[in-house]
């Protein structure tokens, strides 16, 4: 069965199921890739984003941001029965609960990453932020996708190629 066709299933019965994860192609060029495998910061001149004095771009590249997504319904059962004693007196019983329900799935969010020597910016329609480089915590690079940790805040992005923000991020550090 395809994933539309297990969603719409799911929907029925009021189960939401994660997205599959967007198929992103990566922007960084060959040459740029190998750069930062061999240790060496490239240097960007992005359009789209304000840089400030004295900062500059080192990674940029098609991203998806992992937004979890939280909902809670309840969900009550019933039972009864009646008794008839006599005529016009009839004994009524009644047991039920309620309980609530959490689904929890992932929606991505696609747009574009940039690394500079002082911040993380994700630009997208929607869930963009921006995040200062003195504040990350942890990074945690996986085949996919890069999680970020800020404080108490964890963001995961999914990339075509993680290992390089990865890289760009330890080297500025």
């Amino acid at each position: 069965m395809s994933s539309n066709g297990k969603r719409m299933l799911a929907s029925l019965f009021g189960v939401r199921l994660s997205e599959d994860a967007p198929k992103l192609t990566s922007l960084v060029p060959q040459r740029i890739s190998n750069e930062i495998m061999t240790g060496q910061l490239p240097k960007f001149n992005p359009s789209t984003i304000m840089l400030a004095q004295n900062e500059t771009c080192h990674f940029m590249d098609k991203a998806a941001l992992a937004v979890k997504k939280t909902e809670k319904s309840y969900q009550s059962r019933r039972h009864g029965s009646s008794y008839r004693v006599t005529k016009g007196f009839t004994l009524h019983s009644s047991t039920g609960n309620t309980k609530p329900v959490v689904q929890e799935w992932y929606e991505y969010k696609e747009g574009a990453i940039f690394v500079t020597n002082k911040r993380i910016i994700f630009v997208a329609p929607d869930n963009g932020f921006e995040k200062k480089i003195r504040n990350l915590t942890a990074v945690i690079p996986y085949s996919d996708a890069i999680s970020l940790q800020f404080s108490s805040q964890t963001i995961t992005i999914m990339l075509p190629q993680a290992h390089l923000m990865a890289n760009v991020l330890q080297m500025i550090q």
